[in-house]
């Protein structure tokens, strides 16, 4: 007899008693192609929600777990840990694009897309509204505890780089300037000097400053600068 497949609510270990919410987490809007379909936006305001209860609960363990670090450690500690790489390697860990809804044809996720990242958020942005803030975090521990390590949370984040190289070999400070509003957040460029300059964009406008600034350095690699 085959073995059943593991549920997405067993992988993570939390079983909702709303299935409504757990549709509208794992139903990408791009299934939905009338725009006046209400359920449009279900999972984007689940995604909102969800990123705001994960830096929140992201921060009060890093507080509580390394209280005795100052503030720069904590602030560099969060954004490894919510960081769009992070997220998509955990949606992947737990097979999340297995148990989602995706576009209208063949359902497959475009390999660099924020699919995965923002679908996390929109899960635990429902778990919370199901829930509440305990269970919430109780999800976020089980799923973020194996990038908890000392390795992994003073990785220097992409600006600290940048930052450190162009002082280092050309004596200059990278700038980041023309920050506007997007329909998805932000969007801003960087310039080191008047020779390298790239965009990037993001939810904030830290994330949309750490994008160029990664987006720069792949470019200087590239040009074999670094």
């Amino acid at each position: 007899m085959p073995s059943r497949p593991i549920t997405l609510e067993a992988t993570i270990g939390y079983k909702f008693k709303n299935r409504e919410l757990y549709d509208q987490a794992v139903t990408h809007s791009s299934c939905f192609n009338d725009k006046r379909h209400s359920r449009r936006s279900d999972n984007e305001k689940l995604e909102f929600l969800g990123d705001a209860i994960l830096n929140t609960v992201i921060s009060i363990i890093l507080y509580k777990r390394f209280h005795g670090r100052d503030e720069g450690f904590l602030s560099n500690a969060r954004s490894s840990l919510v960081k769009r790489e992070t997220l998509t390697s955990i949606a992947k860990e737990i097979h999340l694009d297995r148990h989602m809804s995706y576009g209208n044809g063949d359902g497959i996720v475009p390999e660099e897309s924020k699919v995965l990242s923002n679908m996390l958020e929109a899960l635990i942005g429902a778990i919370y509204l199901d829930s509440g803030i305990r269970n919430s975090t109780k999800v976020i521990r089980k799923l973020f505890s194996p990038y908890f390590t000392e390795e992994k949370l003073t990785e220097k984040n992409p600006k600290n780089i940048l930052q450190e190289h162009s002082q280092k070999k050309w004596g200059l400070l990278p700038k980041y300037k023309f920050p506007r509003k997007t329909k998805d957040g932000f969007a801003v460029v960087v310039f080191v000097g008047k020779e390298y300059k790239a965009k990037g964009s993001g939810k904030s406008k830290k994330e949309a400053e750490q994008n160029a600034a990664r987006t720069l350095l792949d470019h200087l690699v590239e040009i074999g600068e670094i």
